[in-house]
């Protein structure tokens, strides 16, 4: 990378592929988002004005998207997979230096998890992730 100019900012993803996720590899993330959500209940006064709201399930959404890599295209075309990425699968974040609210464990893979790409495009992940204090694995 060249260099920075100007106002310092959060630039790209830094650290080794941008992203570490324990059990999966060959991940060079491209974009992340994340974002804390709650579901809210609202309480009206008599003439419709809200007067009270009440925040609860506290949780946190993420949507990932990397290029699928190998150490050669035989394996890199081998990891072009969904088995690992189903939902339900709780993967653990280990490092991300340029996001740092990613990096946890217990996140759960939620609907949707897809491999995209095209004949001018490499193949990538795009996977939506939750992550619930109340959701530490598998129930037993």
């Amino acid at each position: 990378m060249g260099p920075s100019n100007g106002t310092p900012v959060n630039f790209g993803f830094t650290g080794t592929n941008g992203i570490a996720i324990a059990s999966v590899s060959g991940t060079l993330l491209q974009s992340a988002d994340v974002s804390a959500e709650a579901d809210k209940e609202e309480v009206r006064n008599a003439v419709g004005d809200i007067v009270n709201r009440n925040w609860h399930d506290q949780h946190t959404k993420a949507s990932l998207e990397w290029a699928i890599t190998g150490t050669s295209i035989a394996l890199a075309v081998a990891a072009t997979v969904l088995a690992g990425l189903t939902p339900g699968v709780i993967i653990n974040i280990t490092a991300c230096a340029s996001m740092t609210d990613l990096v946890g464990s217990n996140w759960e893979v939620m609907n949707g998890a897809a491999i995209k790409g095209s004949n001018v495009t490499s193949k990538r992940f795009t996977v939506p992730l939750e992550r619930r204090p109340g959701i530490t694995g598998p129930a037993s």
